[in-house]
């Protein structure tokens, strides 16, 4: 007799399979701009099915990482166009330097959210190869 046990499977394979096709269109966003919003639309759809499951965890991750990419691109957004109309309004000096630190903090906000959000969807796609939840 064998005392090796499985975990009983259910859907478990769909819940991984679409978890994994999540994050390859997260991934893909950098190509194209928008499979994002079809990946977090299919984590928003799947997210009640995978209840009590480690694919939650991976669709929870999803849904944060789109909310916060969308939060950090409306303020990379008004930092650049702010530091932009400054630049270009600017009548002195100080407000000229002002506009160009502004863009140069966006800039260095940029790439942090950058390897920020590479991290969170690299770790979670290799997770859910792995059938591990997103810790």
């Amino acid at each position: 007799m064998s005392d090796t046990t499985t975990a009983p499977v259910s859907d478990e394979s769909g819940n991984r399979t679409l978890a994994i096709i999540c994050y390859a269109l997260f991934i893909a966003t950098f190509m194209n701009g928008l499979s994002a919003i079809v990946g977090v639309v299919l984590a928003y759809i799947k997210r009640d099915d995978a209840r009590g499951t480690i694919w939650e965890s991976h669709f929870r991750n999803l849904i944060h990482v789109f909310w916060a990419s969308i939060a950090m691109t409306v303020l990379l957004l008004l930092m650049f166009t702010g530091g932009a109309f400054g630049i270009f309004t600017a009548t002195q000096t100080d407000s000229f330097n002002g506009a160009i630190a502004l863009m140069g903090l966006g800039g260095i906000a940029g790439v942090l959210f950058l390897a920020w959000y590479l991290y969170r969807t690299i770790k979670g796609l290799i997770h859910a190869v792995d059938r591990k939840p997103y810790i």
